[in-house]
Protein backbone atom coordinates (compact mmCIF):
# COMPACT_ATOMS: atom_id res chain seq x y z
CA UNK A 1 0.00 0.00 0.00
CA UNK A 2 2.93 2.64 0.84
CA UNK A 3 4.27 1.74 -2.50
CA UNK A 4 0.91 2.77 -4.29
CA UNK A 5 0.58 5.57 -2.07
CA UNK A 6 4.49 6.61 -3.48
CA UNK A 7 3.85 5.95 -7.28
CA UNK A 8 0.66 8.21 -7.10
CA UNK A 9 2.06 10.72 -5.20
CA UNK A 10 5.20 10.45 -7.46
CA UNK A 11 3.18 10.65 -10.77
CA UNK A 12 1.02 14.07 -9.57
CA UNK A 13 4.06 15.77 -9.32
CA UNK A 14 4.77 14.30 -12.66
CA UNK A 15 1.85 15.59 -14.24
CA UNK A 16 1.85 18.76 -12.38
CA UNK A 17 5.09 19.75 -14.70
CA UNK A 18 3.17 18.37 -17.75
CA UNK A 19 0.60 19.92 -17.54
CA UNK A 20 1.96 23.36 -16.85
CA UNK A 21 3.60 22.91 -20.48
CA UNK A 22 1.58 24.48 -23.31
CA UNK A 23 -0.61 21.77 -25.34
CA UNK A 24 -0.71 19.61 -22.19
CA UNK A 25 -3.94 18.82 -19.87
CA UNK A 26 -3.90 16.69 -16.99
CA UNK A 27 -7.08 14.43 -15.57
CA UNK A 28 -7.45 12.51 -12.57
CA UNK A 29 -9.84 9.64 -13.14
CA UNK A 30 -11.69 7.03 -11.28
CA UNK A 31 -14.24 4.36 -11.68
CA UNK A 32 -14.59 0.12 -11.38
CA UNK A 33 -13.25 -2.61 -13.81
CA UNK A 34 -15.62 -5.35 -14.21
CA UNK A 35 -13.40 -8.48 -15.37
CA UNK A 36 -12.91 -11.99 -16.34
CA UNK A 37 -10.32 -14.34 -17.27
CA UNK A 38 -10.85 -16.82 -20.21
CA UNK A 39 -9.51 -20.53 -19.40
CA UNK A 40 -10.75 -20.73 -15.68
CA UNK A 41 -14.21 -21.80 -16.14
CA UNK A 42 -15.90 -19.12 -14.48
CA UNK A 43 -17.91 -17.35 -17.03
CA UNK A 44 -19.44 -13.42 -16.85
CA UNK A 45 -17.95 -10.08 -16.22
CA UNK A 46 -18.37 -10.70 -12.77
CA UNK A 47 -15.13 -9.34 -10.88
CA UNK A 48 -15.71 -5.55 -9.79
CA UNK A 49 -12.72 -3.87 -8.85
CA UNK A 50 -11.21 -0.41 -8.87
CA UNK A 51 -9.44 1.85 -11.59
CA UNK A 52 -7.75 4.71 -10.32
CA UNK A 53 -5.37 7.11 -11.55
CA UNK A 54 -3.82 10.26 -13.42
CA UNK A 55 -3.54 11.17 -16.98
CA UNK A 56 -1.91 13.29 -19.77
CA UNK A 57 -3.14 14.40 -22.90
CA UNK A 58 -1.60 16.29 -25.74
CA UNK A 59 -2.75 17.53 -28.86
CA UNK A 60 -1.43 15.97 -32.28
CA UNK A 61 -3.38 17.44 -34.82
CA UNK A 62 -6.66 19.10 -35.57
CA UNK A 63 -9.11 16.49 -33.64
CA UNK A 64 -5.67 13.68 -32.74
CA UNK A 65 -4.90 13.70 -29.53
CA UNK A 66 -2.23 11.51 -27.96
CA UNK A 67 -2.77 9.91 -24.26
CA UNK A 68 -0.33 8.77 -21.53
CA UNK A 69 -1.53 7.30 -18.09
CA UNK A 70 -0.68 5.89 -15.05
CA UNK A 71 -3.50 3.85 -13.33
CA UNK A 72 -3.90 1.43 -9.97
CA UNK A 73 -6.14 -1.20 -11.35
CA UNK A 74 -7.45 -4.21 -10.04
CA UNK A 75 -9.07 -7.28 -12.19
CA UNK A 76 -9.54 -10.80 -11.61
CA UNK A 77 -12.67 -13.36 -11.51
CA UNK A 78 -14.90 -14.58 -9.35
CA UNK A 79 -18.63 -15.71 -9.09
CA UNK A 80 -21.69 -14.05 -9.52
CA UNK A 81 -21.33 -10.06 -8.68
CA UNK A 82 -22.56 -9.70 -4.69
CA UNK A 83 -23.35 -13.88 -4.05
CA UNK A 84 -20.22 -13.68 -1.61
CA UNK A 85 -19.56 -17.29 -2.26
CA UNK A 86 -17.15 -19.68 -4.60
CA UNK A 87 -14.03 -19.35 -6.26
CA UNK A 88 -12.04 -15.82 -6.89
CA UNK A 89 -8.63 -14.61 -8.84
CA UNK A 90 -7.55 -11.29 -7.27
CA UNK A 91 -5.24 -9.53 -9.59
CA UNK A 92 -3.67 -6.53 -8.71
CA UNK A 93 -2.01 -4.12 -11.49
CA UNK A 94 0.13 -0.84 -11.80
CA UNK A 95 -1.60 0.17 -15.98
CA UNK A 96 0.42 2.36 -18.18
CA UNK A 97 -2.35 2.76 -21.39
CA UNK A 98 -0.96 4.56 -23.96
CA UNK A 99 -3.54 5.39 -26.60
CA UNK A 100 -4.81 7.59 -29.34
CA UNK A 101 -8.64 9.94 -29.40
CA UNK A 102 -9.97 11.35 -32.43
CA UNK A 103 -12.37 14.00 -30.81
CA UNK A 104 -15.39 15.47 -32.36
CA UNK A 105 -18.36 17.73 -31.37
CA UNK A 106 -16.35 21.20 -30.70
CA UNK A 107 -17.93 23.54 -27.98
CA UNK A 108 -16.97 26.62 -29.74
CA UNK A 109 -18.11 28.58 -26.28
CA UNK A 110 -15.76 26.46 -23.40
CA UNK A 111 -13.14 25.39 -26.26
CA UNK A 112 -13.42 21.55 -25.38
CA UNK A 113 -14.86 18.18 -27.53
CA UNK A 114 -18.39 16.61 -26.26
CA UNK A 115 -17.31 13.21 -27.88
CA UNK A 116 -13.91 11.72 -28.49
CA UNK A 117 -13.13 7.92 -29.58
CA UNK A 118 -9.81 6.04 -27.89
CA UNK A 119 -7.62 3.11 -29.49
CA UNK A 120 -4.25 1.99 -27.97
CA UNK A 121 -1.72 -0.42 -26.26
CA UNK A 122 -1.81 -0.94 -22.14
CA UNK A 123 1.32 -2.39 -20.69
CA UNK A 124 0.60 -3.91 -16.63
CA UNK A 125 2.56 -4.50 -13.96
CA UNK A 126 1.52 -7.62 -11.66
CA UNK A 127 2.26 -6.39 -8.40
CA UNK A 128 0.24 -9.05 -6.37
CA UNK A 129 -2.37 -11.95 -7.04
CA UNK A 130 -4.42 -13.86 -4.88
CA UNK A 131 -6.16 -17.20 -5.23
CA UNK A 132 -9.25 -18.44 -3.28
CA UNK A 133 -11.25 -21.43 -2.56
CA UNK A 134 -10.68 -24.64 -5.10
CA UNK A 135 -9.05 -23.09 -8.29
CA UNK A 136 -6.05 -25.72 -7.01
CA UNK A 137 -4.74 -25.76 -10.32
CA UNK A 138 -3.77 -21.95 -10.29
CA UNK A 139 -0.52 -21.27 -8.20
CA UNK A 140 -0.64 -16.92 -8.30
CA UNK A 141 3.70 -17.15 -7.91
CA UNK A 142 3.14 -18.54 -11.42
CA UNK A 143 1.48 -15.93 -13.24
CA UNK A 144 3.22 -13.72 -15.62
CA UNK A 145 3.65 -10.24 -14.15
CA UNK A 146 4.26 -8.53 -17.75
CA UNK A 147 0.59 -7.70 -19.23
CA UNK A 148 0.21 -6.27 -22.48
CA UNK A 149 -3.39 -5.87 -23.93
CA UNK A 150 -5.13 -3.64 -26.57
CA UNK A 151 -7.91 -0.91 -25.79
CA UNK A 152 -10.49 0.64 -27.44
CA UNK A 153 -13.05 3.23 -25.54
CA UNK A 154 -15.21 5.73 -26.16
CA UNK A 155 -15.63 9.28 -23.67
CA UNK A 156 -18.58 11.71 -23.46
CA UNK A 157 -17.48 15.28 -22.05
CA UNK A 158 -20.59 16.81 -20.22
CA UNK A 159 -18.41 19.96 -19.38
CA UNK A 160 -14.97 21.32 -19.93
CA UNK A 161 -13.60 19.58 -16.87
CA UNK A 162 -16.27 16.68 -16.65
CA UNK A 163 -16.73 13.70 -18.90
CA UNK A 164 -17.07 9.50 -18.43
CA UNK A 165 -15.54 7.07 -20.00
CA UNK A 166 -16.05 3.36 -21.05
CA UNK A 167 -13.40 0.72 -22.30
CA UNK A 168 -13.09 -2.05 -23.13
CA UNK A 169 -9.43 -4.08 -22.42
CA UNK A 170 -8.17 -7.65 -24.03
CA UNK A 171 -4.50 -9.22 -23.05
CA UNK A 172 -2.14 -10.24 -25.74
CA UNK A 173 -0.19 -12.09 -23.35
CA UNK A 174 -1.24 -14.87 -21.42
CA UNK A 175 -1.63 -14.71 -17.35
CA UNK A 176 -0.58 -18.28 -16.64
CA UNK A 177 2.91 -19.08 -17.03
CA UNK A 178 3.36 -22.74 -15.98
CA UNK A 179 4.51 -25.41 -18.22
CA UNK A 180 2.85 -28.09 -16.13
CA UNK A 181 -0.40 -26.79 -17.08
CA UNK A 182 -0.07 -26.61 -20.47
CA UNK A 183 -3.80 -27.04 -20.91
CA UNK A 184 -5.10 -23.34 -19.20
CA UNK A 185 -3.82 -19.96 -21.15
CA UNK A 186 -5.94 -17.89 -19.12
CA UNK A 187 -6.42 -14.76 -21.21
CA UNK A 188 -7.65 -11.71 -18.96
CA UNK A 189 -9.74 -9.26 -20.15
CA UNK A 190 -12.18 -6.16 -19.07
CA UNK A 191 -14.80 -3.35 -19.43
CA UNK A 192 -14.14 -0.21 -17.33
CA UNK A 193 -16.29 2.33 -16.65
CA UNK A 194 -14.95 5.53 -15.02
CA UNK A 195 -14.97 9.52 -14.71
CA UNK A 196 -12.29 12.10 -15.65
CA UNK A 197 -11.60 15.21 -14.05
CA UNK A 198 -9.66 17.55 -16.26
CA UNK A 199 -7.90 20.41 -14.87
Amino acid sequence: MKYILFTLIWSAFLLNGLTAQPGFKGSVVAGINLSQIDGDNLVGFRRAGLSTGLKVAFKLKNKLFGNVELLYSQRGSGPELFSGTGPVTQLNYFELPIYISIKDWYIEKDKYHKLSGDIGLSLGNLFSASVTDDITDFNPDTFDTTDISYLLGANYAFTKNFSVTVRYTRSFTRLLNDPAIFDKFLLSYFWTIRTEYTF
